[in-house]
């Protein structure tokens, strides 16, 4: 599957992944929203590193949804 062509999109979690992040970052004393920046990826694991709020996270292509 081609990653590259999430880079530079925004994407949503799935639900089961969005409450795992929101919990870490409420934790943080962050407040987060279900929409993240894909900037790139990690080939050697295939993964997304995406950005929302003042978080990044990586992410596998079955956890996120194209907006």
């Amino acid at each position: 599957m081609n990653l590259d062509k999430y880079v530079g999109r925004i994407v949503r979690l799935n639900q089961r992944a969005f409450q795992e992040i929101a919990k870490r970052a409420k934790s943080q004393g962050a407040s987060l929203e279900n929409y993240f920046l894909v900037s790139g990826v990690s080939r050697g694991m295939r993964k997304l590193i995406c950005y929302g709020s003042n978080l990044r996270i990586t992410v596998g292509i079955a956890d996120v949804v194209l907006v």
